[in-house]
């Protein structure tokens, strides 16, 4: 069985990579634009491919014939997204077509997990946190363009039936080691480079927050668990509520920070949030890595870039960060839509 990644040089799709090798997994990594440092992220065995090269998608298609394809490769910045709609509708929309277009002419049956956003739901009261058939109200190109990506797999699910099986993820907030352009991975790097003040955005937002390498254990899920979750959609993220504020205390202490306008969206969700209950049910996942343990490593990354490898053991440093962060719990459970009552599970 035959696995394919696109965007594989990016930091979901790197740790999606090494997840899947470790569990001594065929899979055929593909990447182009990396957003990792290529040294870091490519290897000989990856092969490039843009998804916009229709012409290069089906060659690929055809040599490696994927069971499953995990579909990353995106322009995956809402503020890019403000700059430059054209490209993020065409790599995130085209692109997505092409490969579909590409494994239908070439008989090419398989289960596309597609990673889509929770960006799709915008502008919405995110109280309670919005279910997969919430409404969805984009605030940027980004969000829209992820809407109607999650809108052509449908389509071609529609068509083609089980020749086409899928899987929609929304993805919540992600970080972790390899991340770039996100609070937590950005004052990390700031710490460790010793930039002060630290500049920040807008730390009044809250958010769920999951580690990256929880993250994909859940995309790996949807292969595993397939007979329960495909031509689903399905929230996957955090399951405890932040305040940025309380999230850049907990890596930086008390250290000096003013605020840059540049870091601000112009458009933002105050709220981003979400029930996943249904990753819960239909595919045994939940997050185990605390944020703490995820800014740890955070911060460990950012210092072996510039330090190099630290030779005292990961557990002995980790006694020494004591930092804590209060959150509040996420309610993921189902509630009667009379109510509101919490239903109990059978």
């Amino acid at each position: 069985m035959v696995r394919l990644i696109t965007g594989a040089a990016g930091m979901m799709g790197s740790h999606l990579y090494d997840a899947l090798k470790d569990a001594g997994r065929d899979v055929v990594a593909t990447y182009h634009n990396p957003t990792l440092d290529e040294s870091e992220s490519i290897t000989k065995e990856m092969v490039e491919m843009d998804v916009l090269d229709y012409e290069r998608v089906k060659e690929v298609i055809a040599k490696y014939r994927p069971n499953t394809i995990y579909h990353l490769a995106a322009q995956s910045r809402p503020d890019v997204s403000f700059k430059d709609p054209s490209l993020t509708l065409d790599v995130n929309l085209l692109g997505t077509t092409n490969l579909l277009k590409a494994c239908v002419e070439l008989e090419n049956q398989c289960l596309f997990i597609n990673a889509s956003s929770s960006a799709v739901y915008g502008d919405i009261s995110w109280n309670p946190p919005p279910k997969e058939d919430s409404p969805c109200h984009p605030l940027s190109p980004y969000g829209t363009s992820k809407l109607a990506q999650e809108n052509i797999v449908k389509n071609y699910h529609q068509i083609y039936g089980q020749n086409i099986n899928y899987v929609n993820l929304r993805i919540f907030n992600c970080t972790g080691p390899r991340k770039i352009n996100d609070l937590v991975s950005d004052v990390c790097r700031r710490v460790v480079n010793k930039e002060f003040p630290i500049k920040v955005g807008n730390l009044k937002r809250l958010r769920s927050i999951v580690d990256v390498r929880d993250l994909v254990k859940g995309m790996i899920a949807c292969e595993d668990q397939v007979l329960y979750c495909k031509n689903e959609t399905i929230n996957l993220g955090g399951n405890r509520q932040y305040r940025m504020f309380d999230v850049f205390k907990l890596i930086a202490g008390n250290l000096p920070f003013k605020f840059d306008d540049n870091l601000t969206r112009p458009v933002d969700e105050s709220t981003i949030v979400g029930n996943t209950y249904k990753a819960k049910e239909l595919l045994n996942w939940e997050q185990e890595i605390s944020l703490e343990d995820t800014v740890f490593d955070t911060l460990d990354y950012w210092r072996t870039i510039k330090h190099g490898k630290n030779i005292i053991p990961r557990s002995l440093r980790r006694l020494l960060f004591t930092r804590k962060i209060d959150y509040k719990e996420i309610e993921a459970r189902p509630t009667c839509k009379c109510c509101g009552r919490v239903l109990e599970d059978n």
